[in-house]
């Protein structure tokens, strides 16, 4: 991978404890210019986006809009009213047309609950592929050492965090993967699965949350493997420290760490699948990173085979 001792990194985020792993010479805790959703147009494009009902899943909803998606389906446990009021206005302020939207409850862990919603969407496309799935449901398990923890907190980290990824991959591929019944037009094809730092980070007390994180970016390589000759895309994201119910769960040593905005999660993730981008298939990505600045390191990206998960000795 590229690591903080790239000559190009300053180092003043070298010694910042919450930078992580930190591959361009501009990071940003909001969004910037170069990656304003207004800026792209995404007419006639779909994406389904799990964990919509709030926080980041929210923000990233809101920056399609603004990009001008036409088709938005919203997955979540809980109600997705507060989304979809965000969507309408964030839809007016940017001039775009109104996408369509399909709220759905879905339970990641549920493969009934899944398989459901595959078909409600599948319906709603009326023959069109899936372009963009966005894996963005997740949870954290209480802050506290490996042998105080509780056992089904534990393990249901994993159940939303990996088996809820898996699940929503492994049922929509096939939506995904097909032809517009009506033009044969092929979709984007593309996986954004929302994982996190700390996957690539031992801390104190996030024994599921972090393991889970690590194990999202190995399942990423996989699908990016068994799926390359259907060119599918997907790729790990990184969204920074942004402010949450669950952010709010993390300790105290952590929370000044949560500097970052939802509209640099939103924004980044729309900018990156504005269009297919195969060269970061199986990859990690951060939002705080200057995309781009990454862009312009695609030949080294590919080269080295960097940004995956890697044993060094």
């Amino acid at each position: 991978m590229l690591t903080i001792d790239d000559p190009l990194i300053p180092q003043s985020h070298k010694d910042d404890p919450h930078m992580g792993v930190t591959v361009t010479a501009h990071i940003h805790h909001d969004t910037y210019d170069a990656i304003n959703p207004r800026r792209l147009d995404l007419t006639g494009k779909s994406v389904f986006i799990t964990g919509a009902s709030r926080g980041i899943g929210r923000s990233i909803a809101i920056s399609y809009t603004q990009a001008g998606v036409s088709f938005i389906a919203l997955a979540a446990r809980g109600s997705m009213e507060a989304t979809v009021e965000a969507v309408k206005v964030a839809a007016k302020a940017a001039n775009r047309a109104m996408p369509t939207l399909l709220p759905l409850i879905v339970e990641a862990s549920d493969p009934t609950s899944v398989e459901a919603a595959v078909k409600a969407t599948s319906t709603a496309l009326n023959g069109k592929p899936l372009d963009i799935l966005v894996n963005n449901a997740a949870v954290l398990e209480p802050n506290v050492i490996l042998h105080k923890s509780d056992p089904a907190d534990w393990w249901y980290t994993f159940e939303i965090n990996l088996k809820g990824v898996y699940l929503t991959s492994r049922a929509f591929i096939p939506l995904l993967l097909k032809a517009d019944t009506t033009t044969s037009r092929r979709g984007d094809r593309t996986i954004v699965n929302l994982t996190s730092q700390g996957g690539i980070r031992v801390m104190n007390g996030l024994s599921a949350y972090n393991t889970s994180k690590l194990a999202v970016c190995r399942l990423t390589e996989f699908l990016a493997l068994e799926y390359a000759a259907e060119q599918l895309v997907t790729f790990s994201v990184h969204p920074g420290g942004v402010v949450s119910d669950m952010s709010k769960k993390l300790p105290d040593s952590l929370q000044s760490a949560i500097t970052d905005t939802g509209e640099l999660v939103g924004d980044s993730i729309v900018y990156l699948t504005r269009a297919p981008q195969p060269w970061l298939s199986g990859r990690y990505v951060s939002v705080l990173w200057d995309l781009q600045e990454l862009e312009a390191r695609k030949e080294e990206v590919e080269g080295k085979d960097l940004l995956k998960n890697k044993f060094v000795c």
